[in-house]
């Protein structure tokens, strides 16, 4: 238990949590109330951990502010440029502005009831993990890119390329290759891989050659899938 008597709590804190659902949201109101006044650390966890770390620095400032009797007045030579702290700002909360972002429905796939909705939540806490943040454009940038990928591949096959890339550490969504393994499903589809392997490739002139070696290329790397 300790002295603080009141702290602040922000519109943005409200943006945050206003859309999780009525359990979760009440567990993360009673966690910020038990932390600001008891000193509570919350146990969390999945998307309501991911939120908390957004929410705790903003908390421990308010703490702070508020066991010293209020904010403290800063020189002027102290306050960072506003251009670097809209910077900084940008590069925060993936996860509370994804949740912010498709709470108008503006997104045709990326919904509360989808489970791509699940599979980005798990993405951008592994991104956290590996202390990476995207800017407001580039998560913006990123819902665009998957609501097109979805609509040529559909929600399955984008959850697994997601899944994919987790697994084997990969810094980004690697989209091409759901576009190699469209071009092997063709190949094999219309019979090309089966004759082309019947056929002496060293020979130059064969005019195939050089297009089956691309889409042995690619078979290897569907392969790797």
């Amino acid at each position: 238990m300790n002295n603080i008597k009141s702290f602040s709590f922000y519109r943005n804190y409200y943006e945050i949590i206003r859309y999780l659902p009525e359990k979760e949201r009440l567990k993360l109101y009673d966690a910020v109330i038990e932390y600001v006044f008891e000193d509570k650390e919350p146990q969390l966890e999945k998307l309501l951990k991911g939120i908390w770390i957004n929410l705790k620095m903003c908390l421990d400032t308010s703490k702070n502010n508020a066991g010293r009797g209020g904010r403290p007045q800063k020189e002027k030579t102290e306050q960072k440029p506003i251009k670097n702290r809209k910077e900084t700002e940008k590069k925060t909360n993936n996860i509370s502005y994804f949740l912010f972002l498709i709470s108008n429905n503006k997104y045709k796939y990326i919904n509360k009831d989808s489970n791509i909705y699940k599979k980005i939540i798990e993405w951008l806490e592994y991104k956290q993990e590996r202390k990476e943040k995207y800017t407001e454009i580039g998560l913006k940038s990123l819902l665009t890119q998957l609501e097109k990928q979805i609509d040529i591949y559909g929600e399955i096959q984008i959850c697994n390329l997601i899944e994919e890339c987790m697994s084997n550490n990969y810094k980004g969504i690697i989209f091409d290759k759901l576009k190699n393994k469209k071009n092997i499903d063709k190949a094999i589809k219309e019979d090309i891989i089966p004759d082309w392997f019947n056929k002496d490739l060293s020979n130059p002139d064969i005019a195939t050659a050089s297009e089956m070696n691309k889409i042995l290329e690619e078979l290897q790397e569907w392969k790797k899938m």
